[in-house]
């Protein structure tokens, strides 16, 4: 498993946007694990695991990818038509792209509608890990 995404498990968008990859993963490259979970405290140094506002991805054994560029990587390796545009909104300034996701994660709570989630089938729980 050399592509990881890491993410909050408690965080309503955290959890939808691993639904949106999941869906369009069609070669099911990606496996996801919550930052809270056994997964992140085998791979990750502590310093990550403790920040939950963080998408992390861990694209290959040293590649490790943070905020807009961790989904960003992870939208490319879903090999599906949004892969096109994560290519062009990598060419905006890393500061910017980052400060949009600063504020999504500043207001994750607020802004992720309250209700349940939708269950993965059992071929997409094969791509989560603990």
């Amino acid at each position: 498993m050399d592509r990881i995404l890491f993410y909050d498990g408690d965080c309503g968008i955290c959890t939808r946007s691993v639904r949106f990859l999941l869906k369009r993963d069609r070669l099911r490259r990606l496996h996801f694990a919550p930052l809270q979970g056994t997964t992140a405290q085998s791979l990750l140094p502590e310093g990550l695991r403790k920040e939950l506002s963080t998408a992390v991805y861990r694209r290959r054994e040293g590649a490790v990818y943070l905020r807009s560029e961790a989904v960003l990587y992870a939208l490319i390796d879903t090999g599906s038509a949004w892969r096109l545009t994560a290519r062009v909104l990598l060419y905006l300034p890393n500061g910017f792209r980052d400060a949009v996701y600063n504020w999504i994660a500043r207001n994750r709570e607020r802004l992720s509608p309250n209700g349940a989630c939708e269950l993965p089938t059992p071929q997409e729980r094969e791509q989560l890990l603990p």
